[in-house]
């Protein structure tokens, strides 16, 4: 099946997700990612585009930037080769260190741009490994930094240039925006198929949204119940994507 062409965003912005091939870690010890923080700054350069907030984890990486159309695929698939060969060169090996494709996600509005913006920050707290604040391998740590690989200026605007003003935003919880219910990519308003589909894929930690249709059936229940809190869809539309019935989704919300 061919793949679907990648959307791109009327404001240039994305968030990019790059995650370790079969899961892998990617990172192993902090030389290697000063080494990745390298690779950003001289494809930034290259490539002509702005990072406005990053998070470093174990197996994955989250950035929100700014580029051209044009620029997009080639400034991350030049992140992840040369990072590649630096990394397989370390520790002797060969193979592919990540995904074959990685996601973007357009970020078209003022409310996802300030949402994301907070989830990627937040991620280290959400995996439970260390408190926002105290996170070294996150842009949070330049917000109230020394800038080196980020343009603080954006972000900041939305602020009054206020850095307390972002940090209160950052680290006070805030219930309505369901930072910790489902994945970065839920927006406010009505989701498409493949945004519901790569929600699902991405939360559930699946291959395609199908296979729901195909697990046992404690574990299919188990998402179909959380699948009924994802604002922005419908009952007709989640029947859909999983292969699983309208009417047997319908028994498992008790509607």
């Amino acid at each position: 099946m061919p793949r679907k062409p990648r959307k791109f965003s009327e404001t240039d912005i994305y968030h990019i997700i790059l995650r370790g091939n079969d899961k892998s870690d990617i990172f192993y010890d902090d030389q290697d990612r000063y080494i990745f923080l390298d690779i950003i700054e001289e494809t930034k350069k290259k490539f002509n585009y702005e990072v406005y907030a990053f998070c470093l984890m174990t197996n994955h990486i989250h950035m929100i930037i700014k580029v051209k159309d044009d620029f997009l695929s080639k400034a991350i698939q030049s992140l992840e080769l040369r990072y590649s060969l630096y990394f397989n060169k370390k520790l002797n090996r060969s193979g592919h260190l990540f995904e074959n494709r990685f996601f973007s996600k357009q970020v078209e509005n003022l409310n996802y741009f300030l949402t994301v913006c907070k989830y990627v920050h937040r991620n280290p707290e959400k995996a439970n490994i260390e408190k926002t604040e105290n996170y070294k391998w996150s842009s949070f740590a330049e917000y109230n930094g020394k800038e080196r690989i980020i343009n603080k200026n954006v972000l900041l605007h939305y602020f009054g240039n206020s850095i307390d003003e972002f940090k209160k935003y950052t680290l006070i919880n805030d219930d309505k925006e369901q930072l910790y219910d489902f994945s970065e990519f839920e927006l406010i308003g009505r989701l498409s198929e493949e945004d519901v589909g790569n929600i699902i894929v991405q939360k559930f930690e699946l291959k395609n949204a199908s296979d729901v249709s195909l697990l046992e059936k404690e574990k299919r229940d188990e998402i179909l119940v959380s699948l009924k809190e994802l604002k922005g869809t419908s009952l007709a539309q989640i029947s859909r994507i999983t292969r699983v019935t309208s009417y047997y989704i319908k028994k498992i919300w008790g509607d």
